[in-house]
């Protein structure tokens, strides 16, 4: 049995425990033999703040410590591999170190594999400077989305506010074994505290794009702050990758090389944002992969294996509804807009024009909208129906096509059919006046709703005819 730490090298784990792992100390776990305790020292009582005498326990194995995350910023990632048996949890964490060296572009030696003390293991990817949950959370579902299916088991995102995650080098209260750091190749433990000493965050930029600007000691105030107020403000809001997702789709094909992968999913959510048919993205995604020059992949990348790339990644992000954007955002529509959809001429073009609006307000005054999105929206079977009605809609002039029937060329050369790249749209509605009333709206309300509440019976008859009033107006309380 490895010896325990002299004092001068306690030190020095203290210390690594506090730079890796520990990022708020007044909430964390502590196992006992038969249950996990969580302290919250903002509770009151007697509980005291994590600190490195509860580590000097920690390493003796009397007593073994987890952390939480902060809120709203993590130093870390765990990947906690949860298996009912050990050798599927073998096999599952070295299909995701696979997957995160291979597909993530991950460095071995940045990955840091521990056993969890029972049947699986923990695998971290400590940062240099403090990452948005949100951020992190993205990740984990790509990587997850990549690993695929799992047989008996999962792996599951720790720390959370929630949820916690042991630290390593401890004794697991229940089964008695010491949780060892291991090899990330063979999963052979090493016996050896000291391997927390060599271990050195990696650049955060490789699972992010966005610069936070924030040193630890301004995450560590903010989130001191935050965990004050309102944890439960921490609302997911992927602005950086619906960012790129617009980049992507206003380019036709990938902007930058090597990001198939990380496209593929941003994109599969965004699709299932905007109410996209499973086979509907899988062909959107294809058309932009086929659209890119083959430069931008790997020599050894084919669109077959795009394409089944593209049909799981999408499963997975419908199958868990994984969206992307402003999907349910509340937008404040004003009087002059919703009068200008009432007089647009018959309830589909209403109806058409108020989703159009909607869409603009949620994902920028230029969009696109496909007709299989359009028929959802305003509740027909017939892409007739919705081709007509925004045909109508530009030539009246209240929509303008920013883009339409554009022939992709590298699309269509690649695919040896001729393609068009999708639609984008631009409203021409008033300008909104200084003071005028408005109304904020979530899904829940229809234009009739939304009419109700800015107009009243007098206005709203001014533009709808009675058969349309008698129909779908007087029976909501226009009177």
């Amino acid at each position: 049995m490895p010896k325990q730490p002299n004092a001068n090298s306690r030190k020095l784990l203290y210390a690594k425990f506090n730079d890796l792992y520990i990022q708020t100390r007044s909430k964390y776990l502590v196992q006992f033999p038969d249950r996990y305790v969580t302290v919250n020292k903002k509770h009151g009582g007697r509980a005291v703040a994590l600190n490195d005498s509860m580590l000097v326990t920690h390493l003796d194995g009397k007593l073994t410590y987890g952390i939480f995350n902060g809120g709203y910023f993590n130093k870390f990632i765990t990947f906690d591999v949860d298996f009912n048996d050990a050798g599927n949890a073998r096999w599952a964490a070295l299909k995701l170190i696979d997957v995160l060296v291979r597909e993530f572009r991950i460095n071995h030696q940045d990955i840091h594999v521990s056993l969890s003390g029972s049947k699986g293991y923990h695998i971290d990817l400590f940062f240099d400077k403090p990452v948005p949950v949100r951020e992190i959370r993205a990740f984990f579902e790509q990587v997850i989305a990549t690993v695929g299916a799992l047989p008996d088991g999962q792996i599951e995102f720790r720390p959370s506010w929630t949820q916690g995650v042991k630290l390593p080098l401890g004794i697991h209260q229940r089964t008695g074994n010491r949780c060892w750091f291991v090899d990330n190749e063979t999963l052979a433990p090493i016996k050896s505290f000291g391997y927390l000493l060599d271990v050195q965050p990696m650049d955060a930029s490789i699972i992010t794009d966005a610069d936070f600007g924030l040193t630890e000691e301004q995450a560590s105030e903010f989130e001191a702050i935050a965990t004050e107020t309102n944890i439960m403000a921490n609302v997911v809001d992927q602005s950086a990758a619906l960012q790129k997702a617009r980049r992507i789709l206003e380019a036709g094909r990938l902007t930058e090389s090597n990001t198939r992968h990380s496209v593929t999913f941003a994109l599969a959510c965004f699709y299932n944002s905007q109410g996209f048919e499973q086979v509907d993205a899988v062909e959107a995604i294809m058309d932009i992969l086929t659209a890119t020059p083959r430069e931008y992949f790997s020599a050894d990348s084919k669109p077959e294996y795009w394409l089944k790339e593209a049909e799981r990644l999408v499963a997975y992000a419908y199958e868990k509804d994984i969206k992307l954007g402003n999907a349910d955002k509340p937008v404040r529509i004003y009087k002059s807009e919703i009068l200008a959809v009432l007089s647009c001429g018959a309830f589909k073009r209403k109806q058409m024009l108020y989703s159009m609006l909607v869409t603009s307000k949620r994902y920028g005054s230029t969009f696109y909208l496909t007709t299989t999105t359009a028929m959802k929206m305003i509740g027909t079977t017939s892409r007739d129906t919705v081709q007509k009605a925004i045909k109508d809609l530009v030539k009246d002039g209240f929509v303008e096509y920013r883009r339409k029937g554009e022939i992709d060329k590298a699309q269509s050369r690649e695919t040896g059919q001729v393609r068009c790249k999708p639609n984008k749209y631009r409203l021409l509605l008033p300008e909104i006046s200084e003071g005028e009333p408005y109304v904020e709206v979530s899904n829940e309300q229809s234009v009739v709703d939304v009419a109700l509440m800015l107009c009243d019976a007098k206005e709203i008859r001014r533009y709808v005819k009675r058969r349309e009033y008698d129909s779908k107006w007087r029976d909501k309380g226009a009177v």
